[in-house]
């Protein structure tokens, strides 16, 4: 299992890891925006310190659709199947890609925290605001975690919908727009959805918006790491399963 994992993640392209150079790159401009666009003098709290550092998994989306990229483009180029002539057990080939999915998510979330934490602190000082708080270890742990979930969360969906293109869509317009507008317009709903779970986990608030974030919050930074491992399991376990009993093509 460790060398077909190995060899998952060498196999990744120059495409794949310019979707992971872009999710830092989202990451350090929505913490320049946090900083000086959403907190002010008179507002700035904890929670908005501690919500600039969870900008750190900002780039959540890129690295969902890198996780559906590590299981499609075989697909897309049929080199599934030699895959599978290779190795003949379907659940080995289809585990070992979603366990390099999670590393390689985990891989982009340091990197994310380590670009993007200093300049969060950085712009802190410079705006004379607090650059520590004692919950910022949790966040950025919970930042590192909620992006290695969201790529294996990618490479569960990748294997059930199998189609690059399809699959890219589905996840770019639910995630980012409609998971987007619940968090935001219903967070009754949008707490429980990947994306509000996935923001709890790294310790983001509504309270950093300032006026313009309506009433309501989202769940506890532990309830969302704990949802947020269960909807990324959920969709690997699925993903295995199916793979397994349908045919390739």
């Amino acid at each position: 299992m460790i060398t077909l994992v190995k060899a998952e993640v060498l196999r990744l392209t120059r495409s794949m890891r310019w979707v992971a150079v872009i999710a830092v790159v989202m990451c350090a401009v929505w913490a320049v925006l946090q900083v000086v666009v959403f907190i002010k003098p008179e507002t700035v709290n904890e929670r908005a310190v501690d919500s600039a550092y969870s900008m750190s998994q900002q780039g959540y989306m890129f690295v969902m659709i890198l996780g559906i990229l590590l299981v499609t483009s075989e697909y897309r180029h049929r080199t599934i199947t030699w895959a599978f002539l290779v190795t003949p057990r379907r659940g080995r080939v289809i585990t070992a890609k979603l366990v390099a999915s999670s590393v390689i998510g985990l891989v982009v979330g340091v990197a994310a925290v380590l670009v993007t934490g200093p300049l969060v602190a950085i712009l802190l000082s410079a705006y004379d605001y607090p650059v520590w708080t004692a919950n910022v270890p949790a966040v950025v742990l919970g930042s590192v975690l909620s992006t290695g979930l969201w790529c294996l969360f990618g490479a569960g969906v990748g294997a059930l919908i199998r189609n690059m293109v399809a699959a890219i869509t589905v996840a770019f317009v639910w995630v980012f727009y409609a998971e987007w507008a619940l968090v935001m317009m219903v967070p009754a709903v949008g707490r429980w959805t990947p994306t509000g779970v996935g923001k709890a986990a790294s310790g983001w608030n509504r309270d950093a918006l300032g006026s313009i974030a309506p009433a309501g919050d989202l769940v506890p930074m532990w309830a969302g790491a704990v949802l947020m491992v269960g909807y990324a399991v959920t969709a690997a376990v699925a993903a295995r399963l199916i793979t397994v009993r349908r045919d390739v093509t």
